[in-house]
């Protein structure tokens, strides 16, 4: 039987969520020994810690999925040109459709890089405890800092998979790039 490819996706991004929380783990407590060297502590992952970003991104990304399948849907990111060859099928490959890729681009890294940093901060508030006046507080606080931080990394990362990647490897692209994501967003979130 095979994996629905949600299923697959979801499975990869909380494998490569929880190696990101063990990464940024390590550089942590590597930190804390090099600073103080007379009390060297051995590594110890923190077990918990690793749990709330693999469950955080079983949570995300099934939604994450089905954003990128409609960005996709909505805004077609190839279109053919050419003359149709038997079976009325185009004879050479479909070209990139720049307006479209761009607008991809623009609304994933606006309402897409929104409504995941807030679904970030609440299913990470929640995995922690928090109540919703806590959650809410955190949001207030961390929402800016962590969007403007995303500006400076997702944008790149979404012209790769908008222009270049196949459609059915964007997700995987993305948590792959993710790695290095998971790992700032550990370090900020402690």
């Amino acid at each position: 039987m095979a994996v629905p490819p949600i299923a697959k996706a979801t499975l990869q991004a909380a494998l490569i969520s929880a190696g990101s929380n063990v990464l940024a783990q390590g550089i942590k407590s590597y930190r804390a020994d090099r600073s103080d060297l007379r009390n060297q502590i051995p590594f110890e992952l923190d077990v918990e810690s690793l749990t709330q970003f693999a469950t955080c991104a079983i949570v995300i990304s099934p939604l994450g999925y089905l954003w990128l399948g409609g960005l996709e849907a909505w805004f077609p990111g190839r279109e053919s040109k050419g003359e149709k060859g038997k079976g009325g099928q185009s004879t050479s490959e479909p070209s990139l459709n720049a307006t479209n890729t761009v607008a991809k681009i623009v609304i994933d890294q606006t309402i897409g890089g929104a409504w995941n940093t807030v679904l970030f901060i609440t299913t990470m508030g929640m995995l922690r405890g928090m109540g919703y006046d806590a959650i809410l507080a955190e949001i207030q606080e961390d929402f800016w800092s962590i969007m403007f931080a995303g500006l400076k990394f997702w944008p790149l990362v979404s012209i790769l998979n908008f222009a270049v990647v196949p459609a059915n490897r964007r997700m995987l692209v993305g948590n792959l790039f993710g790695v290095l994501w998971g790992i700032y967003l550990s370090l900020l979130s402690g």
